[in-house]
Protein backbone atom coordinates (compact mmCIF):
# COMPACT_ATOMS: atom_id res chain seq x y z
CA UNK A 1 0.00 0.00 0.00
CA UNK A 2 1.50 3.65 -0.54
CA UNK A 3 1.91 5.65 2.66
CA UNK A 4 1.49 9.07 3.04
CA UNK A 5 2.74 11.09 5.79
CA UNK A 6 0.62 11.72 8.91
CA UNK A 7 0.39 15.02 8.73
CA UNK A 8 -1.34 15.52 5.67
CA UNK A 9 -4.86 14.69 6.36
CA UNK A 10 -7.57 13.71 4.80
CA UNK A 11 -10.39 15.90 3.36
CA UNK A 12 -13.42 16.11 6.10
CA UNK A 13 -16.10 16.12 3.31
CA UNK A 14 -19.10 13.62 3.62
CA UNK A 15 -20.87 12.96 0.47
CA UNK A 16 -24.29 12.35 0.16
CA UNK A 17 -24.16 8.47 -0.06
CA UNK A 18 -22.09 8.35 3.64
CA UNK A 19 -18.66 8.19 2.69
CA UNK A 20 -15.51 10.13 3.12
CA UNK A 21 -13.96 12.37 0.30
CA UNK A 22 -10.64 10.30 -0.47
CA UNK A 23 -8.71 13.31 -1.62
CA UNK A 24 -6.16 14.73 0.74
CA UNK A 25 -6.99 18.06 2.59
CA UNK A 26 -5.57 21.60 2.19
CA UNK A 27 -2.74 22.53 4.48
CA UNK A 28 -4.48 23.82 7.39
CA UNK A 29 -7.70 23.21 6.07
CA UNK A 30 -10.66 20.32 7.03
CA UNK A 31 -11.56 20.02 3.27
CA UNK A 32 -9.50 19.60 -0.29
CA UNK A 33 -9.16 22.35 -3.04
CA UNK A 34 -12.65 20.92 -4.71
CA UNK A 35 -14.24 21.03 -1.24
CA UNK A 36 -13.06 23.96 -0.30
CA UNK A 37 -14.05 25.74 -3.04
CA UNK A 38 -17.67 23.50 -3.52
CA UNK A 39 -19.24 23.41 -0.64
CA UNK A 40 -23.08 22.61 -0.38
CA UNK A 41 -24.80 26.38 0.29
CA UNK A 42 -28.42 26.65 0.91
CA UNK A 43 -30.23 28.61 -2.34
CA UNK A 44 -33.53 30.74 -2.53
CA UNK A 45 -35.91 29.66 -5.12
CA UNK A 46 -38.97 31.72 -5.92
CA UNK A 47 -42.22 31.39 -8.03
CA UNK A 48 -42.89 33.78 -10.57
CA UNK A 49 -45.66 35.37 -9.43
CA UNK A 50 -44.02 36.19 -6.27
CA UNK A 51 -41.29 38.82 -6.05
CA UNK A 52 -39.48 37.61 -2.64
CA UNK A 53 -38.16 33.98 -1.83
CA UNK A 54 -40.57 31.26 -0.76
CA UNK A 55 -37.72 28.86 0.42
CA UNK A 56 -34.94 27.28 0.33
CA UNK A 57 -32.85 23.96 -1.31
CA UNK A 58 -29.77 22.92 0.09
CA UNK A 59 -27.79 21.63 -3.05
CA UNK A 60 -25.30 18.81 -2.58
CA UNK A 61 -22.36 18.70 -4.81
CA UNK A 62 -23.00 17.12 -8.00
CA UNK A 63 -19.62 14.63 -7.86
CA UNK A 64 -21.72 11.32 -7.54
CA UNK A 65 -24.87 9.26 -8.48
CA UNK A 66 -26.32 9.91 -5.34
CA UNK A 67 -26.13 13.41 -4.66
CA UNK A 68 -28.30 13.85 -7.94
CA UNK A 69 -30.61 11.60 -6.84
CA UNK A 70 -31.20 13.45 -3.95
CA UNK A 71 -31.48 16.85 -5.81
CA UNK A 72 -34.29 14.86 -7.99
CA UNK A 73 -36.29 13.75 -5.00
CA UNK A 74 -35.88 17.41 -3.71
CA UNK A 75 -37.27 18.69 -6.85
CA UNK A 76 -40.26 16.17 -7.23
CA UNK A 77 -41.41 17.21 -4.06
CA UNK A 78 -41.05 20.95 -4.72
CA UNK A 79 -43.36 20.42 -7.94
CA UNK A 80 -45.86 18.06 -6.34
CA UNK A 81 -46.02 20.28 -2.73
CA UNK A 82 -46.66 23.40 -6.37
CA UNK A 83 -43.96 25.40 -4.37
CA UNK A 84 -42.14 25.83 -7.83
CA UNK A 85 -43.53 25.77 -11.07
CA UNK A 86 -43.02 23.03 -13.71
CA UNK A 87 -41.07 24.80 -16.14
CA UNK A 88 -38.42 25.38 -13.62
CA UNK A 89 -38.58 21.87 -12.56
CA UNK A 90 -38.25 20.63 -15.67
CA UNK A 91 -35.59 23.03 -16.05
CA UNK A 92 -33.97 21.81 -13.16
CA UNK A 93 -34.02 18.26 -14.12
CA UNK A 94 -33.00 18.65 -17.44
CA UNK A 95 -29.55 20.36 -15.73
CA UNK A 96 -29.47 17.31 -13.73
CA UNK A 97 -29.30 15.03 -16.89
CA UNK A 98 -26.27 17.15 -17.81
CA UNK A 99 -24.74 16.33 -14.35
CA UNK A 100 -25.39 12.58 -14.88
CA UNK A 101 -23.90 12.52 -18.12
CA UNK A 102 -20.87 14.35 -16.74
CA UNK A 103 -20.21 11.55 -14.10
CA UNK A 104 -18.60 9.65 -16.01
CA UNK A 105 -16.24 11.69 -17.51
CA UNK A 106 -15.35 13.10 -14.13
CA UNK A 107 -14.56 9.35 -13.18
CA UNK A 108 -12.00 9.10 -15.74
CA UNK A 109 -10.35 12.23 -15.03
CA UNK A 110 -10.16 11.21 -11.25
CA UNK A 111 -6.45 11.95 -9.96
CA UNK A 112 -4.83 10.10 -7.50
CA UNK A 113 -4.26 11.23 -4.08
CA UNK A 114 -0.70 11.88 -4.45
CA UNK A 115 -1.31 14.52 -7.29
CA UNK A 116 -3.49 16.71 -5.36
CA UNK A 117 -2.19 19.98 -4.40
CA UNK A 118 -2.18 20.73 -0.34
CA UNK A 119 0.18 23.99 -0.60
CA UNK A 120 -1.41 25.98 -3.34
CA UNK A 121 0.82 29.18 -2.29
CA UNK A 122 3.45 26.42 -3.46
CA UNK A 123 2.30 24.73 -6.56
CA UNK A 124 5.05 26.73 -8.83
CA UNK A 125 7.36 25.26 -6.94
CA UNK A 126 6.91 21.93 -7.91
CA UNK A 127 9.19 20.59 -10.46
CA UNK A 128 8.83 18.91 -13.67
CA UNK A 129 8.00 14.84 -13.53
CA UNK A 130 7.27 15.26 -10.07
CA UNK A 131 3.99 15.47 -7.83
CA UNK A 132 2.81 18.63 -6.12
CA UNK A 133 4.11 16.89 -2.67
CA UNK A 134 8.05 16.65 -3.92
CA UNK A 135 8.38 20.41 -3.76
CA UNK A 136 7.72 20.25 0.31
CA UNK A 137 10.34 17.71 0.40
CA UNK A 138 8.36 14.74 0.81
CA UNK A 139 9.92 13.19 -2.38
CA UNK A 140 6.89 11.26 -3.84
CA UNK A 141 7.97 9.99 -7.36
CA UNK A 142 4.81 9.99 -9.73
CA UNK A 143 5.61 6.63 -10.42
CA UNK A 144 5.41 5.61 -7.02
CA UNK A 145 2.63 3.04 -5.95
CA UNK A 146 1.11 3.47 -9.66
CA UNK A 147 1.13 -0.31 -10.32
CA UNK A 148 -0.16 -1.22 -6.87
CA UNK A 149 -3.00 1.49 -7.08
CA UNK A 150 -3.94 0.05 -10.86
CA UNK A 151 -3.86 -3.58 -9.30
CA UNK A 152 -6.03 -2.62 -7.06
CA UNK A 153 -8.46 -0.80 -8.91
CA UNK A 154 -8.63 -3.76 -11.52
CA UNK A 155 -9.24 -6.41 -8.36
CA UNK A 156 -12.01 -4.38 -6.98
CA UNK A 157 -13.73 -3.85 -10.46
CA UNK A 158 -13.75 -7.45 -11.11
CA UNK A 159 -15.09 -8.43 -7.87
CA UNK A 160 -17.59 -5.79 -8.46
CA UNK A 161 -18.85 -7.53 -11.31
CA UNK A 162 -18.78 -10.84 -10.21
CA UNK A 163 -20.80 -9.94 -7.42
CA UNK A 164 -23.37 -7.75 -8.79
CA UNK A 165 -25.48 -6.18 -5.52
CA UNK A 166 -29.01 -8.09 -5.39
CA UNK A 167 -32.20 -6.72 -6.24
CA UNK A 168 -33.73 -4.66 -3.46
CA UNK A 169 -36.41 -6.59 -1.96
CA UNK A 170 -40.28 -5.19 -1.46
CA UNK A 171 -40.36 -4.19 2.06
CA UNK A 172 -36.68 -2.18 1.44
CA UNK A 173 -38.16 -0.34 -1.59
CA UNK A 174 -41.66 0.13 0.36
CA UNK A 175 -39.38 2.09 3.29
CA UNK A 176 -37.32 3.75 1.09
CA UNK A 177 -40.51 5.88 -0.39
CA UNK A 178 -41.82 9.20 0.69
CA UNK A 179 -45.59 9.22 2.10
CA UNK A 180 -46.12 11.29 -0.75
CA UNK A 181 -44.26 8.82 -3.27
CA UNK A 182 -46.65 5.89 -1.81
CA UNK A 183 -49.73 7.72 -2.59
CA UNK A 184 -48.83 8.83 -6.00
CA UNK A 185 -47.65 5.24 -6.61
CA UNK A 186 -50.85 3.87 -5.38
CA UNK A 187 -53.57 5.91 -7.05
CA UNK A 188 -51.49 4.89 -10.57
CA UNK A 189 -51.60 1.11 -9.42
CA UNK A 190 -54.69 1.43 -8.36
CA UNK A 191 -55.97 2.35 -11.96
CA UNK A 192 -54.00 0.29 -13.68
CA UNK A 193 -55.72 -2.95 -12.05
CA UNK A 194 -52.63 -3.92 -9.87
CA UNK A 195 -54.27 -3.29 -6.51
CA UNK A 196 -56.20 -5.93 -4.69
CA UNK A 197 -59.64 -3.94 -4.18
CA UNK A 198 -60.06 -6.54 -0.96
CA UNK A 199 -56.73 -5.76 0.50
CA UNK A 200 -57.63 -1.55 -0.36
CA UNK A 201 -60.58 -2.20 1.71
CA UNK A 202 -59.24 -3.90 4.53
CA UNK A 203 -56.57 -0.95 4.67
CA UNK A 204 -58.52 1.91 4.37
CA UNK A 205 -61.96 0.47 7.29
CA UNK A 206 -59.86 -1.71 8.98
CA UNK A 207 -56.19 -0.97 9.44
CA UNK A 208 -55.23 -3.75 7.06
CA UNK A 209 -51.85 -3.85 5.23
CA UNK A 210 -50.77 -1.05 2.75
CA UNK A 211 -52.04 -3.08 -0.37
CA UNK A 212 -48.94 -1.38 -2.08
CA UNK A 213 -46.66 -3.00 -0.18
CA UNK A 214 -48.06 -5.93 -0.64
CA UNK A 215 -48.49 -5.38 -4.36
CA UNK A 216 -45.03 -4.86 -4.15
CA UNK A 217 -44.66 -8.39 -2.71
CA UNK A 218 -45.97 -10.28 -4.95
CA UNK A 219 -44.13 -8.43 -7.82
CA UNK A 220 -40.76 -8.97 -6.25
CA UNK A 221 -41.81 -12.63 -6.11
CA UNK A 222 -43.00 -13.17 -9.42
CA UNK A 223 -39.08 -11.34 -10.44
CA UNK A 224 -37.08 -13.73 -7.74
CA UNK A 225 -38.83 -16.66 -9.79
CA UNK A 226 -38.34 -15.52 -12.78
CA UNK A 227 -35.21 -15.01 -11.90
CA UNK A 228 -34.10 -18.55 -10.42
CA UNK A 229 -36.40 -20.17 -13.51
CA UNK A 230 -33.64 -18.27 -15.78
CA UNK A 231 -30.26 -19.26 -13.57
CA UNK A 232 -31.59 -22.84 -13.52
CA UNK A 233 -31.72 -22.80 -17.60
CA UNK A 234 -28.58 -21.27 -17.70
CA UNK A 235 -26.86 -24.28 -15.92
CA UNK A 236 -28.85 -27.00 -17.35
CA UNK A 237 -28.43 -26.24 -21.12
CA UNK A 238 -30.42 -28.03 -23.53
CA UNK A 239 -28.83 -31.16 -25.24
CA UNK A 240 -27.23 -31.02 -28.20
CA UNK A 241 -28.74 -31.33 -31.03
CA UNK A 242 -28.36 -34.47 -33.59
CA UNK A 243 -30.60 -36.62 -30.66
CA UNK A 244 -33.79 -37.49 -31.90
CA UNK A 245 -36.49 -39.36 -29.22
CA UNK A 246 -38.81 -41.58 -30.38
Amino acid sequence: MVSYPIEIRRCGHIKTNGTQCGSPALKGKELCYFHEKNRPEPVDYYIDEEHYSVGQIVLPVFEDGHSIQTVIRQVVQLMLTRRIERKDAGLMLYALQIAAGNLKTMQTEKARPMQMVVEPEKAGETPLGMTPWSASGQGHDPEEGEEEYEEEAAEEEVEAQREPAPPPTADEFFNALTVEERTMIREKWDEQGLLDPQELSDYLLHDGHDPLLLTMRRLCAERDSKLRAEARRAEDPPPAGGSVQA
